[in-house]
């Protein structure tokens, strides 16, 4: 039988972190996939109909991808925070889903060729991120920090 022993100080910080950046990602699968017209607006001034184009064209299967990777982002920073082991199996399958999301956009898209070096930077500030919080989470379990 496993025993719990006490996360360190950066276990809470962490967490809340984690919950905090994957309900971001979910506001931003929210945006993409149920608000188009809203995101039309407020980005048409920013974006060139080429680019617009480009969000626009977004297969649907991406969207169901998408969703999955930050629904299960958010549920896996909450079972963390609750000290759940069942964190460390959501942030694999978020980290999966975010590599074939980031993936696609980056070598599936003209993306890096419409939108220049803003379409690698945040998607390989996403799949660092979700390395590092699978790792942790895997770091967590074999502490003994999640049961």
């Amino acid at each position: 039988m496993d025993t719990k022993t006490k996360p360190n100080k950066s276990f809470l910080i962490i967490g809340i972190l984690a919950l905090l950046w994957n309900i971001m990602g979910l506001f931003q699968f929210i945006m993409a996939a149920f608000m188009q017209d809203t995101m039309l607006e407020t980005y048409s001034e920013t974006y060139t109909p080429q680019q617009m184009e480009l969000f626009l064209n977004t297969p649907n299967w991406y969207y169901v991808v998408f969703g999955i990777c930050t629904i299960t982002g958010v549920l896996a920073s909450i079972a963390l925070l609750l000290k759940k082991k069942i964190a460390v199996p959501l942030f694999l399958v978020s980290l999966v889903t975010v590599l074939v999301i980031q993936g696609f956009w980056m070598l599936g898209t003209q993306a890096i060729a419409l939108l220049g070096t803003e379409a690698i930077i945040m998607p390989m500030l996403v799949i660092v991120t979700s390395i590092f919080l699978y790792s942790y989470c895997k770091g967590a379990r074999q502490n003994n920090w999640l049961l």
